[in-house]
């Protein structure tokens, strides 16, 4: 009997985490990837004049408010998606996970591969932008940007890192919507896929123009 009690409160840990794991995927994460493309690094494309005007408004908050709403609302949120996250990868089944849809069973092996890439991104971006301002004061200017992007193995560091992580988002809100039962119905499942590829291609692109506006 006490076998059967660690199992089922075991399963309800794992229920808990799971659930947890996939809403943070969403919110905040994914929403401040959102913004973080389309409402703050955007401003590039206005040109460098418009994008160190962000950085003046960014740079009235006191840093100790910044650094706690970044480590309560971003890093810490991101630190247990993605610990737990390898937990998941650990645990899937990359050889059959889904035997009656070719195209989810590519998506759902993406999808953990995808993570572990924007995991070690995330770590380097948040490493060589935020904590070089925390720590040695350094603004995060177009110049400063600039000098990332122009060299070339950083560059293709942040193709891909950037395109793992729109991926891994994009997708997951599609596994987000199967997970809590917004989508039971195959053809929602199906529709909503389309739809987050849609939203892949929109956000990807946006970012690409941004990361060749910051090499200009």
């Amino acid at each position: 009997m006490a076998g059967s009690d660690q199992q089922l409160a075991r399963a309800r840990q794992q229920f808990v985490l799971r659930r947890l794991h996939s809403l943070t995927g969403i919110v905040p994460i994914g929403a401040y990837l959102l913004a973080h493309i389309f409402l703050e690094n955007s401003f590039v494309l206005g040109g460098p004049a418009r994008f160190e005007g962000l950085v003046g408004a960014i740079a009235t908050f006191p840093p100790a408010f910044l650094l706690g709403m970044e480590i309560l609302f971003i890093w810490g949120p991101l630190l247990f998606h993605g610990l737990y996250g390898f937990v998941r990868v650990r645990q899937a089944e990359l050889d059959n996970p889904l035997r009656n849809d070719h195209v989810g069973a590519y998506l759902y092996s993406l999808q953990r591969i995808s993570g572990v890439i924007a995991f070690f991104f995330i770590g380097w971006h948040v490493w060589s932008t935020r904590m070089q301002y925390y720590f040695n004061h350094t603004e995060i200017t177009y110049a400063f940007m600039h000098g990332i992007m122009i060299d070339p193995l950083k560059f293709t560091f942040f193709m891909v890192g950037v395109l793992a992580a729109v991926f891994h988002f994009t997708n997951g809100i599609w596994t987000f919507c199967i997970t809590w039962g917004i989508t039971p119905a195959v053809r929602a499942q199906r529709a909503v896929r389309a739809a987050c590829m849609l939203l892949f291609v929109v956000m990807y692109g946006t970012a690409f123009a941004i990361l060749m506006a910051f090499r200009a």
